[in-house]
């Protein structure tokens, strides 16, 4: 299980979690983000837009979520629905928070 904090792009302050477990894919990740917010969110989940919110190595950090995200060109769409969140970087090694 990979606990995944998610953002809605263009809405300051948006950040909540999300248990999934890292074998499961992109498209349960939408769903799940969906059922968490699903008064926030308003499409269907499979039309969601999910990004891994990192700049080269480095994750976004809690200020630039704070501040609202709104530019996602620098950000990798996963756009394949079927994929394991284990092999498109959200394994649980990979979302580790390191001090």
């Amino acid at each position: 299980m990979v606990k995944l904090f998610c953002a809605v792009v263009g809405v300051a302050g948006s950040a909540f979690p999300v248990d999934i477990d890292e074998g499961q894919s992109v498209g349960d990740l939408k769903d799940a983000i969906k059922k968490k917010n699903s008064s926030t969110i308003t499409c269907d989940a499979k039309d969601l837009q999910l990004f891994l919110a990192k700049t080269g190595d480095a994750w976004l950090t809690e200020k630039d979520v704070k501040k609202g995200v709104s530019d996602t060109s620098d950000l990798e769409l996963l756009d394949v629905a079927g994929a394991p969140l284990n092999l498109v970087g959200l394994s649980e090694e990979d979302v580790r928070f390191r001090v």
